[in-house]
């Protein structure tokens, strides 16, 4: 019997762990699912900066490549991020970071 009970154990946490398995600083950086903005704003400042931006880019890439596997649209993040900085204020806020998500989700 317990090796039912230990065999179960082993295929939950299988089954579980390429959900939990990458992470970074700030918890999970999900690769299947679009970043949190809390993934971007390491500082917890609720704004995303320019660098803030880039580091998190630069961190997903280079995992990525770890992988075998590249990230899409990597190649110029300054342009991107002042797409999605829509005041032009230097800074992403929360508003700013859903509406992007939200044009991206529609996109595809």
């Amino acid at each position: 019997m317990n090796s039912y009970v230990l065999s179960g154990l082993l295929v939950c946490l299988t089954i579980s762990m390429p959900a939990n398995a990458i992470g970074n600083e700030n918890g999970a950086m999900r690769m299947s699912q679009m970043p949190a903005f809390s993934d971007f704003d390491t500082n917890q400042d609720q704004l995303i900066s320019e660098q803030e931006f880039e580091q998190f880019h630069k961190a997903r890439q280079e995992l990525r490549e770890s992988e075998g596997r590249h990230l899409k649209n990597s190649s110029d993040c300054n342009e991107k991020f002042k797409r999605i900085d829509l005041d032009d204020n230097k800074f992403i806020d929360a508003k700013e970071f859903q509406s992007h998500q939200e044009r991206m989700r529609n996109a595809k």
